[in-house]
């Protein structure tokens, strides 16, 4: 198993942030999240609701096609 770094972590608790599933205020994310021209931030989650979406790693499935976004 691998070590790895822990990841930075942005407080975000001043920007009233919360969860688009179940509601929780969001305290602090992985990443500054960047405000949309209409003052939104989009979709966020909390940690439990965005380790619910996310599928396991190591199981495949991708395909060989690689990374996020593409």
């Amino acid at each position: 198993m691998q070590n790895r770094p822990q990841r930075q972590m942005y407080d975000v608790s001043g920007l009233n942030l919360t969860c688009t599933e179940c509601g929780t205020a969001i305290k602090e994310l992985p990443f500054q999240p960047t405000q949309r021209d209409d003052g939104t931030y989009g979709r966020l989650y909390c940690y439990d609701c965005n380790k619910k979406r996310r599928p396991a790693f190591g199981g495949g499935g991708r395909g060989g096609r690689g990374g996020f976004g593409r």
